[in-house]
């Protein structure tokens, strides 16, 4: 059970990060900064586009990372709560 609970774990501070303003105005600041950097920046810049188009994806992979702890600890709550009913059944079962 301890992989599940460090699971569980995780997916509480991925939704506490997910949740929290400061990350919320961080990340939506840099998207919009990074957007307009690219869409003012001169069309013979192809490096530096790249570069952020590159930041682009980091922040948006950031974003996944983050979101699948919360799916993951979520499912491994389910999974906990699940095998909690099993063996409080089997207890049942097992007394009579």
């Amino acid at each position: 059970m301890a992989a599940l609970e460090e699971r569980i774990y995780e997916g509480n501070r991925a939704k506490e990060c997910l949740e929290n303003e400061a990350f919320i105005w961080a990340f939506e600041g840099i998207e919009q900064e990074l957007t307009e950097a690219w869409r003012t920046s001169p069309a013979r810049d192809a490096e530096g586009r790249e570069k952020i188009y590159l930041s682009l994806q980091l922040l948006t992979k950031l974003k996944a990372t983050i979101t699948h702890s919360l799916e993951t600890g979520k499912l491994a709550d389910l999974e906990l709560q699940h095998k909690k009913t099993l063996a409080d059944r089997a207890k049942e079962i097992l007394r009579f």
